[in-house]
């Protein structure tokens, strides 16, 4: 059995209340578990696939297609 997932990535989400931010270095190495639950119920990643998105300045955003299989 195989499921498609999407996730949305924005680094924009780590501005807070910020208005400018000269970088996100500081969030560097986070990790963002979207699929830990999938993971821990047996699925396993078989793909990850980037598409559409953009990115301006110090903020890029954009999709993941992830299939799973278990």
């Amino acid at each position: 059995m195989q499921k498609l997932l999407t996730i949305y990535l924005d680094s924009m989400i780590y501005m807070g209340d910020k208005w400018i931010a000269a970088s996100h270095a500081d969030k560097h190495g986070l990790v963002e578990e979207h699929l830990r639950e999938y993971l821990e119920d047996g699925w396993r990643v078989v793909t990850v696939s980037g598409f559409g998105g953009a990115a301006d300045n110090m903020n890029a955003r954009g999709w993941l297609a992830v299939v799973l299989e278990k």
